[in-house]
């Protein structure tokens, strides 16, 4: 009868720094790693204009989907009729889904997809692809998106006109919009 492994919280991470041996050496840098090319820019194709729009629209139907939804369990909570709507306090509603259509995009951008974007089929990376999409970055791009949105779009014009298809927002956050690979 075998005896049974005594159980120990031992994740063997390789943090190990002694100098023992070429066995910790061979353990902090591994051989069979693969190593990230050294310009991945080549591999990304920008999206274009059209996509992106189908991206936001389909960002857009999702949020007022997800609102209206709040809004009605809101009233029912509060049982209150549609003809009552206007007895609901507007500030705490609008902070309220304010907080959570900011909260989606910045969460699902630091992802680099969001819904929309993973339908039209592209992905927000940084300019700089050896650097990871932080929550930061992707909370820069959401907001410069939403204040350049508002006056009548004029602000994300560079998309259509740039060559690399680059809006403001992308230039203020450091990021891309690129096709998304599969």
């Amino acid at each position: 009868m075998a005896t049974p492994k005594p159980a120990t919280f031992d994740l063997d991470l390789g943090l190990d720094l002694d100098t023992a041996g070429p066995q910790t050496a061979a353990r902090l840098v591994p051989s069979d790693r693969a190593v990230a090319p050294a310009s991945d820019e080549a591999q990304y194709e920008d999206a274009g204009a059209v996509r992106r729009l189908i991206a936001a629209v389909t960002d857009s139907l999702i949020l007022l989907a997800i609102d209206v939804v709040v809004i009605y369990f809101t009233m029912q909570i509060c049982g209150v009729s549609i003809a009552e709507f206007g007895l609901l306090p507007k500030g705490p509603l609008v902070a309220f889904l304010v907080v959570q259509n900011v909260g989606y995009l910045v969460a699902f951008t630091a992802g680099g997809q969001t819904l929309g974007k993973m339908a039209a089929g592209i992905k927000v990376v940084s300019e700089d692809a050896d650097v990871a999409l932080d929550v930061g970055c992707a909370l820069k791009r959401t907001v410069m998106w939403l204040l350049l949105v508002f006056p009548a779009g004029l602000g994300l014009l560079p998309v259509l006109f740039d060559h690399d298809h680059r809006g403001l927002h992308d230039r203020f956050a450091g990021t891309r919009v690129v096709r998304a690979t599969a």
